[in-house]
């Protein structure tokens, strides 16, 4: 039987992610490493001997990778890699792999269904058919063939459609890349903004372009939310930001409610000065009774169930480690970003 391949779990002992990858039936394939905490330090300390690190959260900085002689896959536990040295993990032929997580696929599924929603006018659609307003129109319903139909009887304006149209994300990590990804198969220009720009090779590799956070607003069609809720982002979208998205532009909020400023966004789609807001999260939930949101037609409102899957740990976890076992198997590892 050959050498067992000695694994780190680079978050360390007290990090939540740990037991998870220690106690999965797949760990059982590796002699695991598990440094005290996640620190460059205690990563150092066990570093010496590890063929392979997977991380989730923790810097792999380039001190450990040089300090770990045996090493030769970094496996990262989803896709954004800003906190690995990938310079000098290449610098030493070590590979560097990313993994897409489903509990990140699923709020960037969760954001396409929105923007999808308000660009299809998907509710005002279903409204007019389940309510059977064309009695009120005056309509009578006909046969159709293949010819002769009622095309938008209901004469819903606005349907537009994704294809060539501008997205702006803000907030590119995990769950930002997903959407990113899901953007470019519809055909749409991707932008970005966060506090920190991507690598020049990220961002091609994404097929995604850096503005900062007033030339994003301004150009974008689509405006998708999805960084954290810190002091720097609470109310960044008020009526200062309001007032530079286009009159046609949709935004679209998939990351806490405290990013945005209600009020100001209840008055800009009162007064039509963007087009609608698809939103799953709010300053308070559930979404009170008394919010003027819920009496304004140019909105698409979700009970905050963009969250992640709840089979994504018992997928995600073993996913990332097989990746890994194929890797030291001499199969193709998914997702190497330095080959």
């Amino acid at each position: 039987m050959g050498k067992r391949i000695r694994l780190m779990l680079a978050d360390g002992a007290g990090h939540k992610v740990t037991p998870r990858f220690s106690k999965a039936p797949a760990a059982q394939a590796f002699d695991l490493v598990i440094p005290a905490d996640g620190t460059a330090a205690a990563q150092l300390a066990v570093a010496a001997d590890v063929d392979a690190i997977i991380t989730y959260q923790t810097e792999i900085s380039a001190a450990v990778i040089r300090a770990a002689p045996a090493l030769k896959f970094i496996q990262k536990h989803g896709r954004n890699c800003r906190s690995i040295d990938v310079a000098a993990a290449s610098e030493r032929g070590v590979r560097v792999a990313t993994m897409p997580l489903m509990r990140n696929v699923t709020v960037a599924e969760h954001a396409l269904a929105l923007m999808l929603a308000c660009a299809r006018k998907v509710l005002d659609g279903h409204r007019a058919v389940s309510g059977a307003t064309y009695r009120q129109m005056g309509l009578a319903p006909v046969v159709t063939t293949q010819s002769d139909y009622r095309k938008n009887w209901a004469g819903i304006e606005g349907v537009t459609e994704l294809f060539k149209a501008t997205v702006g994300i803000v907030g590119m990590g995990d769950i930002g890349m997903e959407i990113a990804q899901r953007c470019r198969a519809f055909g749409m220009a991707v932008n970005y903004h966060q506090r920190t720009r991507h690598p020049a090779s990220i961002e091609d590799l994404l097929g995604v372009h850096y503005q900062s956070l007033d030339e994003l607003l301004s150009a974008s069609d689509f405006i998708v939310l999805v960084i954290p809720h810190t002091p720097e982002s609470e109310g960044m979208i008020d009526a200062r930001t309001l007032a530079l998205m286009k009159s046609s532009a949709v935004l679209i909020n998939v990351g806490r409610g405290g990013l945005i400023d209600e009020a100001a966004l209840i008055a800009a789609l009162d007064k039509k000065q963007i087009a609608m807001a698809g939103l799953d999260v709010y300053r308070m939930e559930p979404l009170p009774a008394a919010s003027p949101l819920r009496g304004l037609p140019n909105v698409v409102l979700l009970p905050h169930t963009g969250g992640g899957s709840y089979r994504s740990w018992e997928i995600d976890v073993p996913a990332s480690m097989q990746n890994i076992g194929r890797f030291f198997a001499g199969e193709q590892a998914d997702g190497i970003i330095n080959a």
